[in-house]
């Protein structure tokens, strides 16, 4: 396949399947952090797997593998590989030797051993009889306590299974993909100049960060720089989608403590700036706003004006309220020392977004892997080392503070100019892009043949953060567990892409 990489982007290295595979080194020594593993086929229809690494450049760095057999799993040297490796063998079959956990991840009982959906497309798909082995926790007074995968609220699907010891948690094991929804296979065959709509059902409350992931790769793929106008106006969309969601979480973790006074008025701020966005875009989850090449919406001064006054009102009622929040006694008493994730635990899961910055790893996409009108700009990224419910939230507020100021900055020198571009698509053509959404860095990978997708890649940052929950509930009382979980705010869509 023909690459297209913008220069300045690194080619990729090719790897040996039967070998060793070797891990890339980032600055002072220490492994690289995987950012994502996936497989795709090439020409001959040969199974090529992608190891997408962060070495602590601007660039990421990828590594590919023709696989001709077993792969060697990374996971035991890199935990975070676990989900990415045991996905690639539902996907493609591929056997990973020495991994140490091959169950089945996206697919359940009833989907047949031997059907690999990206590798294959059958007619029809048998209903099959299998067994999921859930591990047993065993000792005198352990017992196991099963909650969903359906659940009293208004929530998709996942299943909890508890091994606990009186009210405390010894263990939790996650199940999901309960509505596993096959997008990366939805994207094939579909033209990629209007295929952001695919992107944007993901997941619902962070579309315009897969809209913006999934352009951005189109546009890398294919050698185009959007207007300097529409990337403004897509650092203030996505700003302003992170501050509704962390105003939106703030409110929940309140409500999960019985502070529902505080609840509501989260809701009422969160409100605003929704009804802010229908009036200025025409949409409130800003759906159908981002296309490849730019942006379909444009602001007037009369619409930056009233953007900048909304954002500017609901940053100071939210500071308030935060403090509020913060100060109450049965709030900290209830936050503090709940559900702690130690730094250790998060690095070598590789987790991403607020949850990682509250354990005092210091990452953001926006800052470390500038896209965009990013470029340009000088901002905080927030960190604290607790690790517990108390930081998670305190970081999505500090957070909030600078996502309001970005989105002020921005509006106030939006530069002139088009907000769009036409992209043109011929032959071959591959495509990277990396966004930071409100839960973290969100991966998008594209290969591109005559304007349609071959291969759409999405590494969700809920699908690296969930099997980290599990640490940061083990030593808990079971019934903080809903508290914790909103902590984390992860996104089972998301996940089950």
């Amino acid at each position: 396949m023909k690459d297209r990489r913008k220069p300045g982007d690194l080619e990729p290295r090719q790897g040996s399947a039967g070998a060793e595979f070797s891990v890339p080194l980032a600055q002072g020594g220490k492994p690289a952090r995987l950012v994502s593993l996936f497989g795709s086929l090439s020409e001959s229809r040969e199974v090529v797997v992608r190891y997408v690494f962060d070495v602590g450049d601007p660039d990421y760095q990828i590594i590919e593998c023709r696989v001709d057999g077993p792969l060697v799993s990374i996971t035991p040297r890199l935990p975070a590989a676990a989900w990415y490796e045991r996905e690639l063998h539902d996907q493609y079959g591929v056997t990973l030797s020495g991994h140490p956990d091959l169950r089945p991840l996206l697919f359940h009982e009833n989907w047949p051993e031997e059907i690999h959906p990206l590798l294959e497309t059958p007619a029809e798909i048998p209903w099959a009889k299998r067994r999921y082995p859930f591990l047993k926790v065993q000792g005198e007074g352990v017992c196991e306590v099963a909650v969903g995968p359906v659940h009293a609220g208004i929530i998709e699907p996942g299943h909890f299974r508890f091994s606990v010891m009186g009210d405390v948690v010894l263990h939790l094991e996650l199940r999901h993909f309960y509505t596993h929804k096959g997008t990366e296979k939805l994207f094939e065959g579909s033209p990629a100049d209007s295929s952001v709509m695919l992107a944007e059902s993901v997941s619902g409350d962070n579309c315009f960060a897969h809209a913006v992931a999934y352009c951005q790769a189109v546009e890398n793929a294919c050698a185009v720089a959007v207007p300097p106008r529409a990337a403004a106006i897509r650092l203030v969309g996505l700003e302003l989608e992170r501050l509704i969601s962390h105003i939106g979480d703030a409110g929940f973790l309140a409500n999960d403590v019985g502070f529902v006074v505080a609840h509501a008025l989260a809701g009422g701020i969160k409100e605003s700036l929704l009804q802010a966005s229908a009036s200025c875009f025409g949409t409130r989850y800003l759906r159908g706003v981002a296309c490849p090449g730019g942006v379909r919406t444009d602001l007037d001064a009369k619409q930056v004006a009233m953007l900048r006054d909304s954002v500017t009102q609901a940053a100071r009622e939210f500071a308030a309220l935060a403090h509020i929040i913060l100060e109450t006694p049965s709030v900290q008493s209830r936050f503090e020392t709940a559900g702690v994730l130690y730094q250790n635990f998060a690095e070598e899961l590789a987790v991403v977004g607020p949850v990682a910055r509250a354990c005092g790893v210091d990452l953001d996409v926006r800052r470390d892997h500038p896209y965009g009108h990013y470029r340009d700009l000088q901002f905080e990224v927030p960190t604290i080392h607790y690790g517990d419910v108390l930081a998670r939230a305190r970081i999505r507020i500090q957070e909030a503070a600078v996502s309001s100021r970005l989105i002020c900055e921005a509006l106030g020198s939006l530069p002139p100019g088009p907000t769009r571009l036409s992209v043109q698509f011929e032959g071959q053509r591959q495509g990277l892009s990396a966004v930071e959404s409100p839960r973290g860095e969100l991966l998008y990978w594209v290969g591109i043949e005559n304007g349609r997708l071959v291969r759409c890649h999405i590494k969700s940052p809920s699908f690296q953060n969930w099997p980290a929950m599990p640490f940061a509930v083990a030593g808990n009382i079971i019934a903080d567990f809903p508290l914790i979980n909103k902590s984390f705010n992860l996104s089972y869509s998301g996940c089950d892409r």
